[in-house]
């Protein structure tokens, strides 16, 4: 694991932390929104990106026990 997709991994996590104590909702998917949309659009956008989809993989099997199924577009 990179340390970008450490960084990411944190994030996703610190929003499910949250979501326990607080009353804001959050979700993984609307994280993984806000996150994608911090990306700057450079040269290194495409790595940033592998990052993040990594981070959002991890946490998503993580919580659930199986990886995530690809939704049709």
């Amino acid at each position: 694991m990179t340390i970008a997709t450490e960084y990411y991994v944190n994030r996703f996590k610190a929003c499910i932390m949250n979501r326990l104590y607080s009353s804001v909702s959050c979700s993984l998917e609307s994280t993984y929104n806000e996150l994608k949309k911090e990306i700057p659009g450079e040269a290194g956008q495409a790595q940033e990106m592998d990052n993040l989809d990594a981070a959002y993989t991890l946490v998503h099997e993580e919580i659930c026990g199986h990886p995530q199924v690809p939704s049709e577009v």
